[in-house]
């Protein structure tokens, strides 16, 4: 299953880039949401290579190639950590007036590294032969410690991008803007699937811990479809908005003309 899922992903992920740089780059000489344009591409393009190296089949090249065992697991879940704090400074400079629009992007970024600081060490200490960075090993201290920074994180973003979302789907449909509340509200629903994704995971690690688990088959099946219904649903609405944002500014040209 998680071959099928994040082999999607991966191609809506592709398509997603293609469009979003086609759409920064028709609109370079405009100064206006300039870095959350940029940001929308990278958080597009790293969740594409991010996704794709989670398909078991890249996942074992990688490692024969690297001859480092979680060397994919490690790169996927930096790329998400990208991913998110990509997507966070897209909506920082969307939603910010430029007094506080700097101080709304290093706070982010700082986060980010903190997150990717606390992981490193974690992975070093931890990464073994016959280790695995996955719910199957959470008897490993070390592995549900990784994946559980790893998890606070994403849910923390995706809570900020489901409410700011939301929120500016909200002021956009009151603007007739209808596109454009679409894909914000879509967006909003695949970061509450997010955020149900690391709830999913997380809760099976805490409760293993507790010796109450859920069935890990279950976990196992959840989890990997919540993460991929978040990214391509995430994707699918934020290209939505971005055709949304599209029309009304021809319409706006046209008008001025």
């Amino acid at each position: 299953m998680d071959g099928i899922v994040f082999g999607i992903c991966a191609l809506v992920g592709a398509v997603g880039t293609w469009y979003s740089a086609r759409d920064a780059w028709r609109l370079r000489d405009r100064s206006e949401y300039r870095i959350a344009r940029t940001a929308r591409t990278i958080a597009f393009g790293v969740c594409a290579v991010g996704v794709l190296l989670a398909v078991p089949a890249v996942e074992r090249l990688l490692e024969d190639l690297t001859g480092m065992n979680n060397s994919a697991k490690l790169g996927a879940h930096f790329c998400a950590v990208l991913w998110c704090g990509s997507l966070q400074l897209m909506l920082v400079d969307w939603s910010y007036d430029h007094e506080v629009l700097k101080a709304g992007l290093y706070a982010r970024v700082a986060l980010g590294v903190a997150v990717s600081a606390a992981m490193l060490p974690l992975f070093i200490a931890t990464t073994g032969a016959e280790m695995e960075f996955t719910t199957a090993f959470a008897a490993d201290p070390g592995v549900t410690a990784y994946l559980l920074v790893y998890l606070t994180y994403v849910a923390a973003t995706c809570g900020e991008i489901a409410f700011r979302c939301s929120g500016m789907a909200l002021s956009a449909s009151r603007n007739g803007h209808t596109w454009t509340s679409r894909g914000l509200a879509t967006s909003a629903v695949a970061a509450v699937l997010g955020v149900a994704y690391a709830i999913s995971k997380g809760s099976y690690l805490v409760l293993h811990h507790l010796h109450h688990p859920w069935p890990l088959r279950y976990e196992e099946i959840v989890s990997p479809l919540l993460a991929g219904l978040a990214t391509v649903a995430l994707i699918t609405g934020l290209t939505m908005a971005m055709a949304g944002r599209r029309g009304t500014r021809r319409k706006a040209d046209r008008l001025a003309t």
